[in-house]
């Protein structure tokens, strides 16, 4: 279950976002806010398994896009909300 989870052993510093050059610190917290986000909305069913795809999707979307820097927190929690329905929902049809 979720309570296994722990939001901040995912969390980064400026020197984890060195590969956004010039936006290191911008990068950083908006990656953590996005994580937190995650913990926000937890759900009382989510597995530690879901959870932690969710921080791996994030991760590398953020990684591989920088524009997502242009997001502002309504669309990161969005974007966080649907990542976290599309693993729930993938779950659901694994067990079907």
């Amino acid at each position: 279950m979720y309570s296994e989870f722990d939001i901040y052993a995912y969390l980064v510093s400026r020197s984890d976002t060195v590969f956004f050059e010039d936006h290191e610190e911008e990068a950083a917290d908006q990656l953590n806010e996005m994580l937190h986000y995650i913990a926000a909305e937890i759900e009382p069913d989510d597995t530690l398994e879901q959870l932690e795809e969710v921080v791996r999707r994030t991760l590398y979307e953020w990684v591989e896009n920088p524009v997502l820097l242009e997001l502002d927190s309504d669309e990161m929690r969005a974007y966080i909300i649907e990542q976290l329905a599309e693993v729930r929902q993938q779950d659901n049809n694994d067990d079907d």
